[in-house]
């Protein structure tokens, strides 16, 4: 039997997939002080992939497009197994 059918009933598992635009530092004071209109700056530029991270790992980098009046992700980038390791 392959690996690939010895493993087959984790593919129906449901996974948390997290889309990541950007990551910062707050301080718990600089937390508490945020207020509804605040802009809080991100590690990247506006022009960057979003990142598409499961199990703490990154797996693709997208973009953003609309889908009638949704928000989704075009995948442009599958993350090589080699830069996942490493991170």
């Amino acid at each position: 039997m392959s690996d690939r059918n010895q493993i087959g009933f984790l593919s129906d598992l449901p996974v948390e997939v997290i889309v990541e635009l950007g990551r910062t530092r707050l301080t718990i004071r600089q937390l508490a002080e945020l207020d509804r209109d605040d802009v809080v700056d991100l590690s990247r530029g506006s022009d960057a992939p979003l990142d598409v991270v499961v199990g703490g790992k990154v797996l693709a980098r997208g973009e953003v497009v609309m889908v009638g009046d949704k928000m989704a992700l075009r995948i442009t980038e599958l993350v090589d197994e080699a830069v996942r390791s490493a991170s």
